[in-house]
């Protein structure tokens, strides 16, 4: 891996970050249970395969996001297995 692809890879790790949180409703916390959110959903899908970035990374992030807004380990439980499907269809 060169150092620019490395470069690339990071900043799109970064900016997965910063938008996962649009992929859950800001009331209730459900993964792309309104349109809108599934429509950021499917876009960072594909930015995600476009970076080969891993089904793993995506469930380390989508965690890290579900954490920080302090949701129950009940509701991280219910949602976490539909973020790792929903990407899963697009990455390894």
């Amino acid at each position: 891996m060169t150092d620019q692809e490395k470069i690339n890879r990071h900043d799109a790790l970064i900016l997965l970050r910063e938008r996962m949180g649009g992929c859950f409703g800001s009331a209730d916390g459900i993964f792309a249970g309104h349109p809108m959110d599934e429509n950021r959903a499917k876009e960072l899908r594909q930015y995600a395969a476009e970076n080969n970035i891993s089904l793993q990374e995506i469930k380390e992030i989508a965690l890290n996001y579900l954490y920080s807004k302090s949701y129950i380990s009940e509701h991280i439980k219910e949602q976490l297995p539909k973020v790792i499907k929903y990407f899963g269809k697009k990455l390894s």
